[in-house]
């Protein structure tokens, strides 16, 4: 029984996860490598957050992002 509840849970987050988009951001100026020291950090903030929940987690990085002048430009 444990072992089905697993494997069921396991699905739910798989499936879950495929409907997040992933979204671009840009900023005048800014390198790639800015992007992705920025994107580290607020990676780093939102977990600490507490935001397990992927979506709660990906909304905490983004307006972290948005607070560090990256403009929100779309899904990739």
């Amino acid at each position: 029984m444990l072992k089905h509840a697993l494997v069921v849970a396991a699905a739910l987050v798989i499936t879950g996860c495929a409907g997040i988009p992933e979204y671009k951001f840009a900023k005048a100026g800014a390198s790639e490598a800015d992007f992705h020291r920025d994107k580290t950090q607020c990676d780093d903030e939102a977990f600490s957050a507490g935001n397990v929940v992927q979506l709660k987690y990906i909304e905490a990085r983004n307006a972290c992002l948005v607070k560090k002048g990256w403009s929100q430009v779309g899904p990739k």
